[in-house]
């Protein structure tokens, strides 16, 4: 375990800003790729926390040897592409929605004029799962590290992780479809069979912030077998409701229970957290037989008064990153790395829930980093850290 506070330096801190004035070029491709959007505020949605200036960054891991360190280039330019799955897994879910999904490739500059392989980073999304906002920010990191020399040459995967609650969380029913098994089995399976991978686990890693986040730490301990590095930040782990206090915060004042898929997404813009508990209840307290939703809502309106459906909240926290670390702990199998990021601004994840986590991971004998930043939610350098941490931690060598 690793727990450290420290400054980054300037130059990180500036390097996005100097390299958004330039307008990327993308290579020709079948489908067309949209200019950048605006980076969408992930979801929940938080209101911005003050960072402080300068911003602390990590403390550098421990440095590769010396035949493996990349050297600076003078231009680097990644392949930003878009490609699509049709998903078995996510056909007829209750919701209705449409199990055809586009996700975004990047490819490293000497894709087209080598015959290498690579390892593969997948990036779960954060907010509502539209992965462009991600894919366009690792485009960012990555063509800067790489050009720092700071980085090695890997290929990331964006993928879609929408639904008409405008997040499925990544998780699995029959009201929302399977996406453990669209990500974990049927994404993985296609791109390892579509582009020049080193299709092992050794050389595949996971990562993500906010929603993103809590699903890759789950992920990662739940499937060892696919993944062998995850990087996780935005991410409270333990998703126990009743000792969340901004959730409890925002029950004081409740009112009046969403009735349908409309609802719950107006929900979204006046609420944070009781809206992310719904959905994730669609994914670990599926009702096939209580239309619109198809799902037993986690929470109750006693007396004007919301509260917490014990039932409900146990079926919900049985399925998270806090209960999947035990699982994971009682088999053989191990990551070859976890780093764990948490904003101590961040108005959505206690810190204490955080800690709690990383001091499960410690009596559980999980190895891995913890990092805590005076930062605000999703609002560091993770990207960078991201892929820092996986070129120190996979396999870029053939098995």
């Amino acid at each position: 375990m690793l727990r450290m506070n420290c400054l980054i330096p300037m130059l990180v801190l500036l390097a996005p800003l100097l390299l958004s004035a330039c307008q990327p070029v993308l290579e020709p491709m079948a489908t067309s790729v949209p200019t950048p959007p605006p980076a969408p505020s992930p979801m929940p949605s938080p209101t911005p926390s003050p960072v402080p200036s300068p911003r602390p960054s990590l403390t550098p891991a421990p440095a590769p040897s010396p035949t493996a360190t990349p050297s600076p280039v003078a231009k680097v330019e990644m392949q930003l592409k878009k490609d699509e799955i049709t998903s078995q897994a996510l056909a007829g879910n209750l919701l209705g929605d449409p199990n055809v999904r586009t996700f975004y490739v990047l490819l490293p500059p000497s894709y087209d004029i080598s015959d290498s392989r690579y390892p593969v980073v997948y990036v779960l999304p954060w907010g509502d799962g539209d992965p462009s906002a991600n894919a366009w920010g690792f485009k960012t990191a990555a063509e800067e590290l790489l050009r720092t020399g700071k980085s090695k040459e890997m290929i990331v995967v964006v993928p879609d992780g929408t639904n008409k609650l405008r997040a499925s969380h990544f998780r699995s029913s029959p009201t929302i479809g399977d996406y453990e098994t669209y990500i974990t089995r049927e994404l993985v399976d296609y791109v390892d069979t579509h582009y020049r991978t080193l299709p092992t686990r050794d050389s595949r890693g996971l990562t993500g912030c906010s929603n993103g986040g809590d699903a890759t730490m789950r992920l990662a301990f739940k499937y060892p077998s696919v993944y062998s590095v995850a990087v996780v930040s935005g991410g409270v782990y333990d998703e126990t409701p009743e000792s969340n206090k901004p959730l409890l915060e925002e029950l004081a004042t409740f009112t009046a229970l969403p009735k349908d898929v409309d609802e719950v997404v107006r929900l979204t813009y006046s609420r944070h957290l009781i809206p992310w508990f719904i959905q994730v209840a669609a994914g670990t307290s599926s009702r096939p037989d209580k239309p619109p939703l198809y799902l037993d809502m986690p929470f109750r309106i006693v007396d004007e008064h919301a509260e917490i459906v014990p039932e409900i909240s146990a079926q919900i926290v049985a399925h998270d990153s806090a209960h999947e670390a035990r699982r994971y702990a009682q088999q053989p199998l191990r990551l070859h790395g976890i780093l764990i990021l948490h904003a101590l601004y961040d108005n959505l994840n206690p810190t204490e829930l955080v800690r709690g986590f990383d001091q499960l991971l410690t009596e559980l004998g999980i190895e891995h980093e913890y990092v805590e930043l005076e930062a605000g939610h999703c609002d560091l350098p993770w990207e960078y850290s991201s892929l820092t941490f996986m070129a120190d931690h996979l396999v870029f060598e053939q098995p």
